[in-house]
Order: C-alpha cells, then sequence, then structure tokens
C-alpha cells in the first residue's frame, strides 16, 4: 500500500466518523429544535408578568420553548387603559417579538381574564398551533349579572349616551381570587369598561370558542368557583379537534398555572407532533 492509498483510507475513516457524530447529535436533539415553538403567555386582571404565571413560564422555557410574557392592559399597573380588543395587539407585538427571536410556530394562552383574552385572540386568528386557558375567567355575559356590575354597566351607557363616554369615572370591577370573585373598583371611561363588561363585549367565552381554528387545551381548578359550569360551559362548544383537551386539577383558581404545568407540556408536545 502506498502512502497516498494510506491518506485516502484515513480520509475516508474520518469522514465516515463525522457521519456518525452528526446522526448522533441529530437523534439527541430535543423534536422542536427544527420546528420552534413560541408560546404568548398572558396575566390574569389585577396581575403582572412575574406573578402567578411565573413558574409555568419558566416550566416551559426550561423544556425549550420561547415564551413571551406581555404586560397586557387589564394589569394591576395598567388597570383597564383600553377597549378589550385595543388590548388583543399586544399580543401581536409578543408574537413578532417570538418570531424574531426564531419562533416558527405560535401558541397563545392565558390564565383568568388572560385565558378569556386567548380564546377571543384565537377566534379571530387563523395559523396558530394552539390556544389555551388556565381557568379562563371574567366572560362578560356572566359577569354582567353580578349587581354591582349591572349598575356600572347602566351607568356607564347614561354616560356614553350623555357625550361622556370619554370621562374616567369609577365602576365596579370582579376579581378573581383563591376563595371567589369579590367587588372592587377601577378607574377607566365608560368605552373602555363596556369593552370589558358590557353585553356587546367581545370578551364572551362561549361564543368565541366556537369560533376558534386552532385546537384548544383548557385547565379548570376543581376547587375554583369560575370552573363551575365544566367543559360543558364552553370548552365543548369549540370546533371538534382531535388535540382539543379539557383537563381537571387540583387546586383553586390561583394556583391552577402551576397546577397545570404538566397537562400543558404534555399538549405542546402532542401538539408539535402532529
Amino acid at each position: 500500500m502506498t502512502v497516498a492509498d494510506l491518506g485516502l483510507r484515513r480520509f475516508v475513516t474520518l469522514i465516515v466518523a463525522l457521519g456518525a457524530m452528526c446522526c448522533i447529535a441529530a437523534a439527541l436533539a430535543p423534536a422542536h429544535a427544527a420546528d420552534r415553538i413560541g408560546i404568548v403567555l398572558m396575566h390574569g386582571e389585577q396581575g403582572a408578568p412575574g406573578r402567578v404565571i411565573d413558574g409555568l413560564a419558566q416550566a416551559m422555557e426550561k423544556a425549550g420553548y420561547l415564551v413571551g410574557r406581555p404586560d397586557m392592559c387589564w394589569s394591576g399597573r395598567r388597570a383597564y387603559e383600553a377597549p378589550f380588543a385595543d388590548c388583543l395587539a399586544v399580543i401581536d407585538e409578543a408574537i413578532v417579538r417570538l418570531r424574531n427571536l426564531g419562533a416558527t410556530s405560535i401558541v397563545v394562552g392565558g390564565f383568568s381574564l388572560g385565558g378569556n383574552a386567548a380564546i377571543a385572540y384565537g377566534a379571530g386568528h387563523s395559523g396558530l398551533l394552539g390556544i389555551f386557558g388556565l381557568a379562563p375567567a371574567h366572560d362578560a355575559r356572566e359577569v354582567a349579572q353580578i349587581a354591582e356590575v349591572a349598575d356600572s354597566i347602566a351607568r356607564a351607557h347614561e354616560l356614553v349616551a350623555n357625550g361622556n363616554g370619554d370621562e374616567t369615572v369609577s365602576f365596579a370591577d370582579i376579581v378573581f381570587g383563591p376563595t371567589g370573585a369579590y367587588t372592587t373598583e377601577i378607574a377607566t371611561t365608560s368605552a373602555i369598561y363596556l369593552s370589558f363588561f358590557g353585553p356587546a363585549s367581545s370578551a364572551n367565552i362561549p361564543d368565541n370558542a366556537r369560533k376558534l381554528t386552532a385546537p384548544l387545551l383548557w385547565v379548570a381548578g376543581a376547587d375554583d368557583p369560575t370552573q363551575r359550569g365544566g367543559p360543558g360551559y364552553a370548552f365543548a362548544g369549540a370546533p371538534a379537534n382531535p388535540l382539543n383537551r379539557y383537563v381537571s386539577v387540583a387546586g383553586n383558581h390561583l394556583n391552577t398555572p402551576d397546577q397545570a404545568a404538566d397537562s400543558v407540556l404534555a399538549w405542546l408536545k402532542d401538539l408539535s407532533a402532529k
């Protein structure tokens, strides 16, 4: 064997070894490495991106997902500063940021009012990989039946009729705590208030669930009064999809995001495999 033959044989051996290493690396890579899933995760009413949903966000990031947590207009800091439909535009901005980070498909989800918003957004946008709601709440039709809210709705209508719809005043608000809902007050305009609470509000969970085009995951706490309607309340109205899931977890309203982590991660894995 000549020196040239020996060099050629060593070169071929090196190429084969490198090829084997690439195959092993590909086999060990996470399933979502090629198709990066970006997730918009919204907080609840009077909440914040770093509270209540923080543990779930970290679990999803640890699993390799890109997660955006926008500060929604119903946060404790912002307190109903824009109409409900305008608030959903923040989701568009969050999606752009996720795309810039490399997300190739998008899932939109949220907790409580954020879950309501996720379903509302999914009702008006196609091309999403999935929608999930963690204890979706603040359905406009339901909260309008509370006496204090009904009185505020009537007063807001009167102010709008008198040409004062853009005047900032105090209205009744409903906050969902660990043991149920309680009434507080918010300062906003009549027009904004009616966009969240009024009869024409687009924050109507059953109506929006029927318009979804992406699969829906709904997670409800067993001890959460906002979820007493069960799957028949709104989830059952969503268009049939083999990836639709209704999951009941232990706990109340506020700890649903933490309790939901395993279910959310399992569902995301199913989504990425479809």
